[in-house]
């Protein structure tokens, strides 16, 4: 794996409402603490458990940037600092924004009928499905998860016009507003009315409106014909084979919610830029931050029983992840995008958790381990690579001997086992010999 390349610059945070748990906590970071963060991502890409770009920032100063792994393995490609990344779901903010900020200018309402901004879709179904019920998924409109067929329909290159009548062919899974379900289709259907209401594309209007202004130089839509320099390449990983290229989904069909690259620094630019009114109307504020997409969540400090709880937002999409993490009260940004992804479990590709919460151990000084490797993932390429007496003799030396180098955990046994069920036979934890 490519060594790590790090960072210093500054930078402007976004606040967000949040709860928090009573950790002491000073702004100022000093040398060692930054030294102490860039230690744990060199553990961790030391041990391949992440590929992709992080930066994490404290009241505005960046503390730690870095790229880890390779953005195309194939041609032994590293990730750096301004490596593209599909965000998946982190695109809805973007989309969530342009719709408030038309109407702020008086070009729609929130409570504006689909079918009167869409004349295509239904109007039996689409007059009773507001541009509110869109951005909080209380529309009744599909989640893709009913959708049997994804997979094959993902992979078809779709005019608008084509995947609109696709949304609009699926029926309503519940009547609009009356319950929520997280509908991709949705946003696909906000991305129609941002190019309809505001006369211009949606690549335009991004860049007009939020990239130009914030300085977000490496922001765009992805195309799949398109060149794109620096446009990193998607992987997922198997137990058996190591990373594979990840499932072909052409980007027509995530239009609106999932179709941007961006990178960790941008991403940085955008907070910077939702603190200017004039990008971010105040009168939508809290709508934005409470009620389209992003969620609380709370994070262990290291080793102890604390938890911090902040504004979380993720996306996932094929080959790719995004991960953003902010705590308002003391100004901590915690960014994440990679490009290689395990399924599940997420054993030997950690995310977020695993990263997020020694970095907070560092900044709120309180005690964690260094990121160690799965013991069961070894014993498993044991066992894959050379057969059961090796993988015999790696357990007794890694979780027998208790190697400090790997950590033991019977769940990740358990999951490998089901991958190669002769584990469960070298190992106690699982009732083997």
């Amino acid at each position: 794996m490519s060594g790590i390349r790090s960072y210093l610059a500054p930078l402007i945070v976004l606040s967000f409402t949040l709860c928090i748990s009573p950790v002491v906590f000073s702004a100022h970071i000093s040398d060692s603490q930054r030294a102490a963060i860039a230690a744990i991502m060199e553990a961790i890409e030391t041990n391949e458990q992440f590929s992709g770009t992080a930066l994490v920032s404290v009241d505005g100063e960046i503390v730690y940037s870095g790229a880890m792994g390779l953005a195309d393995i194939e041609r032994n490609i590293p990730n750096e600092l301004d490596t593209q990344f599909r965000i998946a779901s982190a695109t809805k903010p973007f989309t969530t924004l342009l719709i408030y900020q038309l109407a702020a200018m008086g070009k729609l309402s929130q409570n504006d009928k689909l079918s009167d901004l869409v004349p295509e879709y239904p109007a039996a179904k689409g007059a009773n499905i507001t541009v509110s019920h869109l951005l909080n998924h209380t529309s009744g409109i599909t989640g893709e998860w009913r959708i049997e067929e994804l997979e094959d329909i993902e992979r078809h290159r779709w005019t608008q016009d084509e995947l609109l009548a696709e949304v609009a062919s699926r029926d309503l899974v519940f009547a609009p507003g009356t319950n929520d379900e997280y509908s991709n289709y949705g946003y696909f259907l906000l991305g129609v009315i941002i190019e309809r209401v505001g006369g211009a594309s949606y690549a335009d209007q991004l860049r007009d409106r939020i990239c130009d202004p914030a300085g977000m130089t490496h922001t765009r839509g992805d195309e799949n014909d398109a060149i794109i320099p620096g446009r990193a390449l998607g992987y997922g990983f198997d137990y058996l084979h190591g990373p594979q290229n990840a499932p072909y989904l052409d980007m027509s069909f995530v239009f609106g919610y999932g179709h941007l690259l961006s990178t960790v620094s941008d991403l940085n630019h955008f907070a910077q830029a939702l603190d200017n009114p004039a990008v971010l109307p105040e009168e939508y504020r809290s709508m934005f931050f409470n009620e389209c997409g992003w969620t609380v969540q709370c994070i262990p400090v290291g080793n102890g029983s604390r938890r911090v709880c902040g504004n979380y937002l993720s996306g996932s999409i094929n080959g790719f992840a995004s991960h953003i993490f902010r705590v308002e009260e003391d100004g901590i940004f915690i960014s994440l995008l990679k490009n290689l992804k395990e399924p599940g479990a997420q054993i030997v590709v950690k995310w977020p958790d695993f990263i997020a919460s020694r970095v907070l151990a560092v900044l709120y000084d309180e005690p964690y381990d260094m990121p160690r490797k799965s013991a069961a993932f070894a014993v498993f390429e044991a066992l894959r690579d050379e057969g059961v007496e090796a993988g015999r003799r790696l357990y007794a030396e890694l979780v027998e001997e208790q190697d400090s180098d790997y950590y033991v955990d019977a769940e990740e046994f358990r999951r490998l086992a089901e991958v190669i069920p002769a584990l469960r036979d070298i190992t106690p934890l699982l009732g083997g010999s």
